[in-house]
């Protein structure tokens, strides 16, 4: 049987479909479905991905040879090939950037350009005649001989620009050498000893080395076989000399060699000891026994489980993926953030030894790739991770675990824009498997579901044993400051609540959901505000550092001693922030044991490492920190939380607001009264008028529920209706305003066709300019899925979309949008 002749690849680009190459003869026997390939494209050789081979191709096309195959194996399954051309289709994204969002992160080779000036450019950069956009590159160019466009950018920083680098390669004032760069992730590169090929016979070898004894002791070794170079150092600590000398004489050569990571390094996790299973409740009972039926029947079902914090869902949880495990099959379980990872992954270690691999963006690549592999190759059958861990390569899937379903990161803000809860529901009806959708806020596009019958509801009303729900207590910080002329962050309630569970050697939970020390610096004399020059937002006053930050785009900058507006030597900080609250907490309690967790202070895995085992073992009395805090930590230590300013997410323009503003607040009250003693939460808020206060007080989700639910429905939002959102961004106001206009025009008749679509905009987004970009939307709504699918499609072809005026426009199209800024 003769071998497929020709491949269809797809790349990491946004294109919709397919391109056919010729498997060359050397490459025929070799490439299967599912493998990376290395193709020209354009002027350029750059990875694919292998979806279709086909014995047929139109003799009318000028087809390119495959250039190599890199891989022994598919690196994607077939089951993962039809769930990423599934992902790509529903959320309207090129299926290779599918798939490369599916492997672990530098696996690919990657191909860059080399820019060195032409004899055209050094004379331009002598005449002076160009812009000083180009003169800046020429220059930069010329002083360090070669460079890459990543090096380029960097030294240029904010006067770097892409079209000027391109106009100058265009009119060759710039050569280019194109270089490909070797993925250093899945093997490393190492020295290996042996001797030579054509070396000289034993007897010719025995009179070199006659008065030689170290080189022919060296050369003796090796005869037993090649030796890496750091094996060699070991065996022969000053092998140096003799190895030069026996290269000399042709008796032995040195070469390098890939070898792969995986055979040698192992991550540093460390695995408790297996556990057993805890007792259940009959609550628990009840919720088992149902997910237990639908797993011994191994049929595609997802359920929804709600259960209050504490209730116990993460128990049920582990003996679902046990079942799944004693029937041969394999399990995802999926977390929203990396600050959950280290405590589920010792939970799951406990019960389940080794067989846990991790996948989540705190690993290096390396340690992920490691992980991927371990799964690739069937040596584990559970993989805990954040949103992409709905990729991992098991095989025989029959458990989905999504664990605080209701959370926005589960969301991916970039291209490919999938929603790892869609997509997990799509993987587990391919392979007969269970879903179980777990939070204490369900978010209300599933609620909606369970209520409709498309989810099978659960439930966990009350806590594990006799542990009661936390006694909420809401305080109105305008009578603290017109009644008590109380104007320090704390409330007195809050203050008393904190001396008394340092007394009782107690932890205590501080929630602000924002960083910083002051969210805004603002002159007392001309009322001038400190803003981003490149957003619409004031910057973040960090006293630690002593700059002012954007929290958007990153930019810094140092804190001046007066107003640039007015000369004014005055500057008042208005409000505050976790940094803030951070230096009045030591203040006010000094004799505390204080930690912060927020962006700024836990940029890496060990920082949330450290932090939870110091919460576990009592070292740390009061822990400040953001959303981050509120998101399924278990400490049995912690009996109050605070909420310092409640308001914030309320003042969002966003129509989910108020959910999450909800969820948020029942989440981190959840935090307290975990374990023997019962939990208090003081909540401060500015507006306590407002309805969701009510319910976070009564722990009253279906109150909230039913309520946020009769008002979406008289302004037609999701979960009632569906959303696709046209995101467009330009660094000209202008050109943006003009293009919108016209896209306008363009949508209209297709809206008049669609029958049920409605279209909302253009309009200015909330956060209008970002990054030097300024940023508007469409947004397309309908209550049925298939027309606004349809709409979408036949929107995505408009030659406004298609073909922008000018290379600088940029445009989004994201289906069931979660961040409407």
């Amino acid at each position: 049987m003769t071998s497929p002749t020709y491949a269809q690849v797809v790349f990491n680009l946004p294109l919709p479909g397919a391109f056919t190459y010729r498997i060359p003869a050397a490459l025929q026997d070799r490439v299967q479905v599912g493998m990376r390939v290395l193709a020209p494209f354009g002027p350029r050789k750059i990875t694919g991905y292998v979806v279709a081979l086909t014995d047929t191709c139109d003799a009318s096309l000028k087809l390119k040879n495959l250039e190599d195959v890199p891989d022994t194996l598919p690196v994607i399954s077939p089951e993962l090939l039809a769930l990423t051309r599934t992902v790509a289709d529903r959320y309207h994204a090129g299926w290779g950037e599918v798939i490369k969002a599916a492997l672990p992160a530098g696996l690919d080779d990657e191909e860059h350009e080399l820019f060195s000036l032409s004899p055209q450019g050094e004379a331009a950069l002598q005449t002076s005649n160009l812009p000083s956009a180009a003169q800046a590159v020429l220059h930069l160019v010329h002083k360090r001989k070669q460079l890459s466009r990543k090096q380029i950018r960097h030294a240029l920083k904010k006067n770097y620009k892409s079209h000027t680098l391109a106009t100058l390669k265009l009119e060759g004032h710039l050569h280019t050498e194109t270089r490909l760069r070797k993925s250093s992730v899945p093997y490393k590169t190492e020295k290996i000893v042996r001797i030579a090929a054509d070396a000289a016979p034993q007897d010719a070898v025995e009179t070199l080395l006659a008065r030689s004894p170290k080189q022919k002791e060296l050369y003796d070794c090796l005869q037993n076989g090649e030796l890496p170079l750091p094996e060699l150092a070991k065996r022969f600590p000053k092998y140096s000399g003799p190895l030069r000398q026996l290269r000399e004489k042709g008796l032995v050569e040195t070469l390098s060699t890939q070898v792969s990571r995986f055979d040698g390094e192992a991550l540093d996790l460390s695995a408790a000891a297996p556990d057993g299973p805890l007792k259940f409740t009959p609550d628990q009972e009840k919720v088992y026994a149902t997910l237990n039926a639908a797993l011994d029947a191994a049929t595609f079902h997802t359920f929804l489980l709600q259960g209050v914090t504490g209730s116990g869902k993460t128990e049920i949880y582990i003996r679902c993926i046990q079942q799944a495990l004693d029937a041969g099959r394999t399990a995802i379980m999926m977390v929203p953030e990396i600050s959950l990872t280290p405590q589920t992954v010792f939970l799951f270690r406990r019960r389940f030894g080794e067989n846990v691999a991790i996948l989540h963006s705190g690993l290096s690549a390396v340690e992920r790739y490691l992980e991927w592999e371990k799964i690739r190759q069937g040596e584990v059958p559970i993989a805990i991770g954040a949103r992409s861990a709905v990729f991992a390569p098991l095989k025989h899937l029959g458990i989905v675990v999504i664990d605080e379903e209701h959370d926005g990161s589960y969301k991916q803000d970039s291209t490919p824009r999938y929603h790892a809860r869609e997509t997990a529901i799509a993987r587990a009806q391919a392979a007969g498997a269970v879903v179980v959708l777990g939070s204490a806020t369900p978010s209300m596009e599933s609620r909606h579901k369970a209520m409709n019958g498309e989810y099978q509801y659960l439930t966990l009303p009350k806590r594990i044993g006799t542990r009661l729900m936390p006694t909420v207590h809401l305080v109105d910080m305008r009578k603290e400051r017109d009644e008590r002329k109380n104007y320090s962050i704390f409330s007195v309630e809050m203050k008393r609540a904190i001396l008394e569970r340092m007394d009782r050697g107690e932890q205590v939970f501080l929630f602000l959901n924002r960083r910083g020390t002051a969210n805004y610096v603002v002159c007392r004399k001309c009322g001038f505000v400190f803003e981003c020059p490149h957003c619409s937002v004031s910057l973040t006053f960090h006293s630690r550092s002593k700059i002012l930050m954007c929290h958007y785009c990153n930019l810094t900058r140092v804190m001046p001693g007066h107003c640039v507006e007015c000369g004014g030597e005055v500057i008042r900080f208005s409000g505050f922030g976790t940094q803030k609250l951070e230096e009045e907490t030591r203040a006010l309690f000094p004799a505390a044991r204080i930690a912060r967790l927020d962006r700024d202070t836990t940029r890496t895995r060990s920082a949330f490492e450290a932090m939870y085992r110091d919460m576990r073992e009592g070292r740390i009395d009061i822990l400040i920190g953001t959303q981050m805090i509120t998101k399924g930590h278990d400490f049995p230590g912690v009996t109050l939380v605070g909420v310092v300013y409640a308001d914030l997410s309320l003042h969002i323009p966003d129509f989910r607001s108020c959910e999450r503003t909800f969820q948020l607040l029942t989440q981190v009250a959840g935090r307290a009264g975990r374990g023997t003693v019962p939990g208090r939460v003081v909540i401060q808020a500015h507006n306590p008028d407002h309805y969701v206060y009510d319910y976070v007080a009564r722990h009253d989700y279906n109150g909230f529920f039913d309520k946020e639910l009769a008002l979406r429905q008289r302004l037609h939002y999701p979960p009632l209706t569906q959303l696709v959102t046209l995101a467009i961004e330009h660094p000209s106001e202008a050109q943006g305003e003009a293009y919108m206009q016209h896209l306008q025009s363009q949508l209209a008749p297709l809206i008049r066709e669609a029958e049920g679509v409605e279209l909302l905009g253009p309009a200015r987004a909330a956060l209008y300019r970002l990054q030097d970009q300024y940023r508007w939307h469409f947004i397309f709504r309908s209550r049925h899925d298939e027309a606004l699918q349809a709409l979408a499609h036949k929107a995505k072809q408009l030659d406004a979309i298609q073909k922008p005026p000018g290379s600088q426009f940029k445009l989004t199209l994201d289906v069931d949008p979660v961040n409407m800024l």
